[in-house]
């Protein structure tokens, strides 16, 4: 690898933030969402921008996940009416499509929509909504899909309700579940059940493992039939497991910023020991993402500045990164074909 200054400053990120797997609705809203969605719902919320980006934004010294999921309070109380939950989705996928991003999967929780009495089948209808007045909108050729999440120490029902929302929607912008939530608090091992559902209904599913637990909670998600692993980043240093979702061909969707956020490798505090270089040189399929654009303070083309600003990313290897997300997104292989051709193009190869 070469790691000489030369070739980290004449690196153009932007080529290479096409693709984002693992991003949170609620948790990359702008501030700007935030007030709008209040007036609409009729929720007061401080209106200085400032005072809400400190409420949004991960605190900079973070102590954990438990620490960094707080601050999906204020979002969530404004996300409870139709109209918002349409506005929401719309939104971000004008921002993405902005920002220049080819292809996303955007993922919520329906259940925690509900407070006000709609149902997990008018959050979903609604997120679609919203999901198509966006791409209608959109200048740049950027497509998405929605992702149901599931929620750890939610309530069983409501996410055996989820698994059963998305095989309804399924092909009709919602492509997959996920299970977010407290890891270390409610262990992987509580939701056999869950996807044992998923697997009856054939509905496809990732999952967040790896993150705040240790390797045990990945050999576990790939055990239900995980085809992507949000984070993973604790197999860094066992060569058993990354063998294993090589073998597998299981992607581990990375946010970098965030992992650093919410310590999830133990003693890494700097990007420049961030472990991916592990992944890449023994050739396991991973990809970058943001998790939460607002609660990280992030972008796309910002998670691959930082690698390629710390030596750790050649273009070739994200090159291969983009390529790796594309053909381990929940759509046809037809469709993922034409994005890899899209892709290739923006990124001049």
């Amino acid at each position: 690898m070469n790691n000489n200054s030369k070739t980290k400053k004449t690196v153009d990120a932007s080529k290479y933030a096409l693709v984002d797997l693992h991003l949170h609705l609620d948790g990359s809203l702008k501030a700007d969402d935030m007030l709008q969605m209040a007036r609409m719902e009729g929720v007061e919320i401080p209106t200085d921008r400032e005072v809400l980006k400190h409420m949004l934004i991960c605190p900079e010294v973070c102590q954990s996940l438990n620490e960094y999921l707080e601050c999906f309070k204020l979002p969530l109380s404004v996300m409870q009416t139709r109209n918002t939950i349409i506005y929401s989705m719309e939104s971000m996928v004008l921002r993405l499509d902005k920002e220049g991003l080819i292809y996303a999967e955007i993922r919520y929780a329906p259940q925690q929509h509900t407070v006000k009495g709609l149902t997990q089948d008018d959050v979903v209808e609604a997120s679609i909504e919203g999901l198509n007045r966006g791409l209608s909108k959109c200048k740049n050729g950027f497509t998405a899909n929605i992702i149901l999440s599931c929620l750890r120490g939610g309530d069983n029902e409501a996410n055996m309700e989820t698994v059963r929302m998305a095989r309804k929607y399924i092909g009709q912008g919602v492509v997959a579940i996920d299970l977010a939530g407290a890891e270390a608090l409610y262990p992987t091992a509580n939701y056999r059940e869950l996807f044992a559902y998923a697997r009856q209904l054939d509905v496809p599913f990732t999952l967040h493992a790896g993150e705040a637990a240790g390797v045990e909670s990945i050999h576990l998600a790939i055990d239900y039939g995980a085809r992507r692993i949000d984070h993973g980043i604790r197999s860094y240093n066992d060569a058993a497991t990354r063998e294993r979702i090589k073998r597998m061909d299981i992607c581990l969707a990375f946010t970098p910023t965030s992992n650093l956020q919410t310590k999830a490798i133990p003693g890494v505090v700097h990007i420049k020991d961030y472990p991916i270089r592990v992944f890449l040189d023994d050739q396991v399929p991973c990809c970058i993402n943001t998790d939460n654009i607002t609660v990280s303070n992030t972008t796309l083309k910002h998670e691959f500045q930082k690698l390629f600003d710390a030596g750790l990313l050649t273009p070739e290897d994200a090159e291969t990164i983009v390529i790796s997300a594309i053909r381990h997104t929940f759509i046809s292989p037809k469709e993922q074909e034409k994005l890899i051709e899209k892709a290739k193009v923006r990124m001049g190869i």
